[in-house]
């Protein structure tokens, strides 16, 4: 006899490392820094940093093209992880921006509404600050209401997850997922490009019919 133990209530969190990527950041780190010249700050949830506008994948760029193709990448196989190879029909659209965060700048804990995944690629992670090794962390908090106020053994409720950035490093995740970034304590600029994924208007009665039939609970009471 075993006791049959349902994962409930998954969160998934995709990370990919982008294979020789050098040459494609020292590309976009150009594009980003000619931007925060040219434009202020959308501002949003970067708090003392730089916001691009919501464009950023429309530059005529090889770079940008290049990155453009390892996000829909990695959203087509963080849709089929969540929905079942092949089982999502429709169309996605993606829109996209860069932020720059010098000392001090961090991101204020925020979700994505009216998105379905959200991500960042990091272009460059700045610069390590000993002493300070939560600096420029990316931080995922647990969605669960009360889970904070719980101790159990192994205490697998309220811990948040933790990414720490690199060159190279592609982050997706639901969008109603509440993150935040860390005051970034580095003497070098901490470039990234977000992003946010949305299912196109006709195909959103499509998912509201598959949910309550992909993730049924089985066992008997």
């Amino acid at each position: 006899m075993e006791l049959d133990v349902t994962p409930a209530f998954p969160t998934l969190i995709g990370r990919l490392r982008v294979p020789d990527a050098n040459a494609m950041n020292d590309g976009l780190r150009t594009v980003v820094l000619a931007e925060e010249a040219k434009y202020g700050s959308l501002g949003r949830s970067n708090i003392g940093g730089w916001h691009s506008q919501t464009d950023f994948l429309d530059r005529p760029d090889a770079d940008v093209a290049a990155l453009t193709t390892w996000i829909k990448w990695a959203v087509n196989k963080m849709v089929d992880a969540a929905a079942g190879f092949g089982a999502f029909k429709g169309s996605l659209s993606t829109t996209a921006w860069a932020t720059i965060c010098r000392t001090g700048a961090y991101h204020a804990p925020h979700s994505h509404p009216d998105s379905a995944w959200s991500g960042v690629y990091y272009v460059d992670a700045g610069d390590p600050s000993p002493g300070r090794p939560l600096s420029g962390v990316l931080e995922f908090l647990d969605p669960r209401a009360g889970v904070e106020a719980v101790t159990a053994p192994g205490d697998p409720y309220g811990e948040p997850v933790r990414v720490l950035p690199e060159a190279g490093l592609l982050v997706i995740f639901p969008s109603w997922l509440y993150h935040w970034v860390h005051p970034y304590a580095g003497h070098t600029p901490r470039i990234a490009v977000s992003f946010n994924i949305a299912v196109n208007g006709a195909h959103r009665d499509e998912i509201k019919l598959l949910k309550g039939t992909n993730h049924v609970a089985t066992g008997s009471r």
